[in-house]
């Protein structure tokens, strides 16, 4: 069975790498996948808090400018209704937008 524990084992896969990237490139490669791996557990760990915030809702205010009616005077115009948007943030990922009309 082929096993990782085993010194031989270790030192047959460093000589397989030794032969494909080459000594010039291994300090390289081992820079740039230790940079991956702090990313990778930052954004885990700042996804993981932004999760819990965005379970909140937003609601933002929207003030329409006003509209012409057709009528029989055209000079008068009536101001459109504002209206309120709420974006609702699901814990799955959904976004759910609700817009109501302000009186």
């Amino acid at each position: 069975m082929f096993a990782f524990d085993k010194p031989l084992t270790w030192i047959i896969i460093l000589v397989i790498v030794l032969l494909i990237f080459g000594a010039g490139k291994l300090p390289d490669i081992g820079r740039s996948l230790g940079k991956s791996i702090k990313e990778f557990k930052d954004e885990t760990t700042n996804g993981m808090e932004g999760d819990k915030a965005s379970n909140t809702t937003t609601t933002s205010t929207l003030a329409t400018p006003t509209a012409p009616i057709a009528s029989a005077n055209l000079n008068s115009t009536v101001p459109a209704p504002t209206i309120r948007r709420r974006i609702i943030k699901h814990p799955d990922g959904r976004e759910e937008v609700i817009e109501e009309p302000i009186s």
